[in-house]
């Protein structure tokens, strides 16, 4: 793969995406372990980038 470690190239994770999507309805997608291994290094840093605690305002409705 053409990408640094924890850096996936643009291209590719939108490659990636779209073979995805296409997958809908029951069609297979092959990943390779690396594709997946950069997926998940870029989806956690996300969420680590995102804050753990939410500053709502009252009066709020939780479902489900």
């Amino acid at each position: 793969m053409a990408a640094m470690e924890g850096v996936m190239d643009k291209a590719i994770l939108d490659d990636v995406i779209r073979r995805l999507l296409e997958g809908k309805g029951g069609k297979q997608v092959q990943l390779s372990e690396s594709e997946i291994r950069q997926l998940c290094i870029n989806a956690r840093q996300i969420f680590l980038s995102q804050p753990i605690l939410l500053e709502l305002r009252a009066p709020i409705r939780v479902c489900g």
